[in-house]
């Protein structure tokens, strides 16, 4: 049996796909809580939209849908894709429970764990930035941050053409991906805000806020009215609408790769990773199919 541990986008998916290859898997990880997953805007590149078609085709509906998405306030929408990040995750347990992948609800805390686990058979990390936490010998280019989105319920204070079901409103270039590039140079902790407006189904995403630190791991949370502040402020900037608007702020540590390219490789025998990545939605489909064919033919 492969034990995959890590129940987000990228578990999930590899579960999925492993089990197309006729592998015998167990997904390992607690439901619930605050993950990257579920701090996305789910937004999709066009080349990643057919990846998704063809996942739903074998395993149901698991949440792509079209989205307008607007880059400059003046500009004309464009028609994108959406994966809705708050219908991924009850969609994808009930394809994974079609696909016969079995759950447990286990929390990995550091290497001894790890090694438990390699002991009943392949493992394949999955976890983010808990990668690190469980298996320190993992490439340093791998590193972690802290990241937060505020979630807006009422629709009073967000742009007419951005309401339920409206248009996506994203900077048009993310400041994230400059930041996370930069982070092996880091002496000190830094922090960016890219300032877009989400509808999802529950509501809508506003802006993402991104904090990095010197060092490897993602340390300890950052005091989240402070991160709340910075993201408020920042969204104030380009909607003065939002002001006092209503929302629940939500952060987690997230894993990101300084060159862009995520982990999707062997560690050694028995142990594979598959995280890092600064574009997830668009790029675990196809990384996910590569690993899981590469581990059927390696375990077969």
């Amino acid at each position: 049996m492969i034990q995959v541990v890590g129940a987000g986008l990228a578990g999930s998916l590899l579960a999925l796909e492993l089990s197309a290859q006729g592998c015998s898997v167990e997904l390992i990880g607690p439901d619930g809580g605050d993950t990257a997953t579920g701090l996305s805007y789910g937004l999709l590149p066009p080349t990643a939209a057919g990846a998704w078609r063809r996942l739903e085709r074998r395993h149901g509906r698991l949440g792509l849908r079209r989205r307008w998405l607007q880059l400059r306030p003046r500009g004309l929408p464009l028609q994108a894709w959406q994966v809705d990040p708050q219908r991924f995750g009850p969609l994808v347990a009930a394809a994974l429970q079609r696909a016969g992948v079995h759950r447990t609800q286990q929390t990995l805390t550091g290497p001894k764990d790890l090694q438990a686990l390699q002991r009943q058979g392949p493992v394949v990390l999955c976890c983010g930035a808990s990668c690190r936490t469980l298996a320190p010998q993992l490439e340093p280019r791998m590193r972690c941050s802290w990241a937060g989105v505020l979630e807006l319920r009422d629709p009073a204070h967000v742009p007419r053409r951005c309401r339920w079901g409206g248009v996506a409103l994203l900077p048009e270039r993310f400041s994230r991906l400059e930041l996370e590039r930069r982070s092996p140079a880091l002496s000190q902790e830094a922090w960016i805000v890219d300032a877009g407006l989400v509808p999802t189904e529950a509501g809508v995403i506003a802006g993402q806020i991104s904090l990095i630190r010197p060092q490897l791991e993602a340390g300890d949370a950052p005091d989240p009215a402070v991160m709340e502040d910075h993201l408020r402020q920042e969204l104030a900037r380009r909607w003065p609408q939002l002001v006092g608007a209503a929302g629940r702020y939500r952060q987690a540590p997230v894993s990101f790769c300084s060159d862009g390219i995520p982990l999707n490789e062997a560690v050694q025998p028995g142990l594979w990773v598959l995280a890092g990545f600064s574009g997830a939605f668009g790029q675990v489909p196809d990384a996910a199919r590569q690993l899981a064919a590469q581990i059927a033919a390696t375990e077969s």
